[in-house]
């Protein structure tokens, strides 16, 4: 970059020249900085892309058959967010309930139970609905539970999900702080489909089934990828800015 002083006797040129010299303790924050953005806009990202590729295979299966669980287990990623049913019997006493679960400002459960498919060894876990917890915790809440063979329907889940433990006491009785197919059937020790069955089907068993749409909210996903990216592109223009000095030089005469 040039700039140019006239004076009153003659003309004299000064060179400025712009020097980038960054400084290693800004360095590694810059990039430790831009490594987290970047890996959160990306994840981000997928997750919005996931969510979307959820909803189209939900709304082409709206039209489409159930798929009937038998004896034979299913293809996970084949049946994963398709609707599903299945006819069998309830295990009352393999009932699990998902703590921590309010609805409003109301405490509660969600209630998970095995049903084993009828002429079948085999089993699928059914996320049955939710239940409020009573006012006295250390009592576990009655849940009513259908007698002989029932037909059950409603959407595949996947069976396990990932999340965050605090403490290794996972569960105490029938009450759990996270529930897994892999868990449950260790608990069990039964055989079971690939997938967690969310019941949508209507039962006279007193509990709510207002299940969240599993791929909604991908425009949210995609905004929050957004903010990342524009986070990861103010890091690189400020450490570049922070670190680019001028060195005015003045050249020798001729």
């Amino acid at each position: 970059m040039y700039r140019k002083d006239l004076c009153p006797t003659n003309e004299a040129f000064l060179i400025v020249r712009l020097a980038f010299r960054p400084r290693l303790g800004l360095t590694l924050i810059a990039l430790a900085g831009l490594g987290l953005t970047v890996s959160a806009c990306l994840w981000q990202y997928g997750r919005g892309q996931e969510k979307d590729r959820i909803a189209a295979r939900m709304a082409s299966d709206d039209a489409g058959a159930r798929i009937e669980l038998g004896a034979q287990p299913v293809d996970e990623a084949a049946v994963q967010f398709r609707r599903v049913s299945a006819r069998g019997e309830f295990l009352a006493e393999a009932l699990v309930l998902l703590d921590n679960q309010v609805r409003g400002a109301t405490p509660g459960y969600v209630v998970f139970m095995p049903l084993r498919i009828a002429g079948t060894p085999m089993h699928v876990l059914v996320k049955r609905g939710w239940l409020a917890a009573p006012q006295d915790r250390t009592l576990e809440p009655a849940v009513r539970t259908p007698s002989g063979e029932i037909t059950v329907e409603g959407l595949a889940l996947p069976p396990n999900s990932k999340f965050l433990e605090l403490s290794s006491a996972t569960h105490a009785g029938r009450v759990w702080q996270n529930v897994t197919l892999e868990r449950i059937a260790a608990a069990t020790r039964l055989d079971f489909q690939p997938l967690i069955l969310e019941q949508a089907s209507v039962l006279d068993d007193g509990l709510e089934r207002a299940w969240p749409k599993p791929a909604s909210g991908s425009a949210k996903h995609y905004g929050y990828a957004f903010q990342w990216g524009a986070m990861a592109i103010l890091i690189v223009v400020f450490f570049v800015v922070l670190h680019v000095r001028a060195k005015p030089q003045t050249p020798p005469a001729a």
